[in-house]
């Protein structure tokens, strides 16, 4: 029998897989996170996705590329068209990427597309919670006090900054701030900010009557209140730098 593509169509995806994968096996357990994560995501951000979500389960990096013409080898790829959002990802004994993140830039892009690649990324983050098993607000703490913070103003301002700054620190400070925001100012404003394309400094004063910069101010004493035993911090430090 050839390993042939198969579909399953759920309330919100169409899953894709081969007949003869590990995707195919576990295709339930699949649907069921990915529904669960739906849920938390439009729950969480008050919106209502209008369109199902296409999601390709390959066998590896190498498929992915191959069946995403995407221009190198990557776990997860989100193509991010407001009438056919679509996921391709790995899904073998190794690496499930599956979950949150691809999940929120589906979702997300139905409602708007920011122009600052620091807030698309900080919302996904934002659900995934985590960065190499450590939790953003840690992450964040650790590099605070350890000197390698970098600044959530020039993360959002300027893109280049951003994709200059290792992915281990700039997602996950993205991250907490985009849980901060929530947690503080709710998700309708953080809806309102999610729409801005062109002036972010004026979109934080507009809808947060607060400049950018004061907003970090209180965003780094929000994480420095923040208590962690030694061991945490230490455990944390080991995964952030050494992997």
């Amino acid at each position: 029998m050839d390993n042939i593509w198969k579909s399953k169509k759920t309330e919100h995806y169409i899953f894709n897989y081969k007949s003869k994968s590990l995707a195919a096996e576990e295709i339930q357990q699949i649907i069921d996170l990915q529904e669960s994560c739906f849920k938390e995501i439009t729950d969480t951000l008050k919106i209502t996705p209008r369109s199902k979500i296409n999601y390709w389960l390959c066998d590896s990096r190498k498929e992915v590329m191959d069946e995403s013409k995407f221009e190198f080898e990557t776990n997860g790829v989100t193509f991010c068209n407001p009438e056919n959002p679509t996921i391709y990802a790995v899904y073998n004994e190794t690496t499930k990427c599956v979950g949150y993140h691809e999940d929120v830039h589906a979702i997300a892009c139905q409602y708007a597309f920011p122009s600052s690649i620091a807030l698309v990324e900080g919302l996904a983050m934002h659900f995934d919670k985590v960065w190499w098993k450590v939790p953003n607000e840690l992450c964040t703490y650790v590099y605070l006090i350890d000197g390698k913070y970098e600044s959530v103003e020039q993360l959002v301002l300027d893109n280049d900054f951003f994709y200059k700054k290792p992915d281990s620190i700039s997602y996950p400070i993205m991250g907490a701030f985009t849980a901060f925001l929530i947690e503080r100012y709710g998700s309708e404003k953080y809806m309102a900010l999610y729409q801005e394309h062109v002036d972010w400094k004026q979109a934080f004063i507009d809808i947060y009557e607060l400049k950018l910069a004061e907003i970090e101010m209180k965003f780094v004493e929000w994480c420095k209140k923040k208590e962690y035993s030694k061991d945490g911090i230490c455990d944390a430090r080991e995964k952030l730098y050494n992997g």
